[in-house]
């Protein structure tokens, strides 16, 4: 059994893929401790020719977004140990993956700091060192590359389909189960912004509702996992539910977007 499984899901990124699929094979580590499985959701560009010259899984979905793709990519994972990356991104070095096995004995989760490069501008982004409760309350790391999760873990925990925010849900879940952890300090990935990704789509009434599903999902949660449900409810109160309610309304009514002003 492979200790890691890399899952990456694709959309018409053909200018970027090879470079993520280049910073994944130049690893130092021995190439039989890690899978890479890559699903690609309908792409219409030269993705899928560049995808099939390196040696990966390969699926094919239509369209039902990077939560469907990861979810594909999950059930056909055999690692110990499940890793995110999205394909307009890179490893951050050669080492990454070396440093992580040496980490890795057995937690459930291990918390991964990652570089930003926002059109230019790096920023090194870590996350806290504090207990799952507050995490699960506060935290604002909650995509899926940013954590690297034991497969035994997230167990049947999947990824949201057909929507934008398919991480809140997922991620949120797998803290609650959260009983072991530990961190990666130095960053695992190089996460830019480029055009056609979710975090530089306008706010519209669609990427709203999304979000606002995804918040109100949260309550399943706190009866889930009532260990957690004050975090849980903290969580959804500081993310104003009912303003945003109010302002899709708003926006359904009368075509007035005014989410960015108050978010």
């Amino acid at each position: 059994m492979n200790k890691f499984s890399i899952i990456i899901p694709n959309y018409n990124k053909g200018d970027y893929i090879k470079e993520c699929l280049d910073s994944i094979f130049n690893q130092d580590i021995e190439k039989d401790k890690y899978e890479v499985i890559v699903i690609d959701d309908g792409s219409t560009d030269n993705s899928v020719n560049i995808i099939k010259q390196f040696p990966v899984k390969f699926f094919q979905t239509n369209r039902k977004g990077a939560g469907g793709a990861r979810n594909v990519g999950i059930d056909n994972a055999t690692g110990e140990y499940i890793l995110f990356l999205d394909s307009d991104d890179f490893i951050a070095n050669d080492k990454v993956l070396s440093s992580l096995d040496k980490v890795a004995n057995g937690q459930d989760v291990i918390f991964l700091s990652y570089i930003r490069n926002e059109f230019g501008n790096i920023f090194l982004m870590k996350d806290e060192k504090n207990s799952i409760s507050e995490k699960i309350e506060n935290t604002k790391f909650l995509s899926g590359p940013t954590k690297c999760y034991k497969r035994s873990i997230i167990d049947n925990t999947r990824f949201t389909e057909y929507t934008t925010y398919e991480d809140v849900n997922f991620t949120l879940e797998c803290l609650c189960k959260c009983k072991t952890f530990d961190y990666l300090d130095e960053p695992y990935f190089t996460y830019r912004r480029v055009k056609n990704s979710n975090t530089t789509q306008e706010v519209s009434g669609k990427i709203m509702t999304d979000l606002i599903i995804e918040i109100s999902k949260l309550y399943y949660l706190c009866f889930k996992y009532p260990q957690y449900k004050i975090n849980l409810l903290n969580r959804i109160k500081r993310d104003k539910l009912r303003l945003r309610l109010d302002l899709l309304d708003d926006l359904i009514e009368n075509d007035n977007n005014n989410f960015r002003k108050y978010f």
